[in-house]
């Protein structure tokens, strides 16, 4: 199977299985991403640099594609993800509502795709009934956005 077959069998089984699960307006909103002008490796090596500058810290990292790769898909696209945490903010979101623990580490994806690199992460829930958790999503919010637009520029 070719790289340009592999990018477009998630698309077509998306078309498949929308239809199933309905559309979430709200999930499709907070996904934030970007294209990179980089390589794959050069814009891994700069969102270390820019998750560094953001006073996170780098936690795991998941190679997906690569252990595609390694499982006998020697052409298939590379993605890694990227999770990463302030140990403040953390507690902090623990603070405003213990379910928050879910929205933490951050995570940021890197992938390959026909048209070049994307970067993206999905962004915390901005409405909620809880003005705090909210003000406290924007902040998360805005660094994230930081911290891709820094990887990619």
């Amino acid at each position: 199977m070719t790289i340009k077959q592999l990018l477009k069998l998630p698309l077509a089984l998306s078309f498949l299985t929308l239809p199933l699960m309905g559309c979430n307006h709200d999930e499709q909103d907070r996904l934030y991403q970007h294209d990179s002008s980089y390589s794959f490796e050069d814009t891994l090596l700069n969102l270390d640099i820019a998750i560094a500058e953001h006073n996170y810290r780098i936690i795991h990292r998941s190679h997906i594609g690569q252990a595609v790769r390694d499982r006998g898909e020697p052409n298939y696209p590379l993605s890694t993800i990227t999770s990463f945490c302030n140990i403040t903010y953390a507690k902090k979101m623990m603070e405003i509502n213990s379910d928050l623990i879910n929205d933490m580490p951050c995570n940021v994806a890197v992938r390959e795709t026909l048209n070049g690199v994307i970067v993206s992460t999905k962004l915390m829930n901005e409405n909620t009934g809880l003005e705090g958790q909210n003000q406290f999503a924007n902040k998360i919010n805005k660094n994230l956005k930081s911290i891709i637009e820094a990887t990619i520029e």
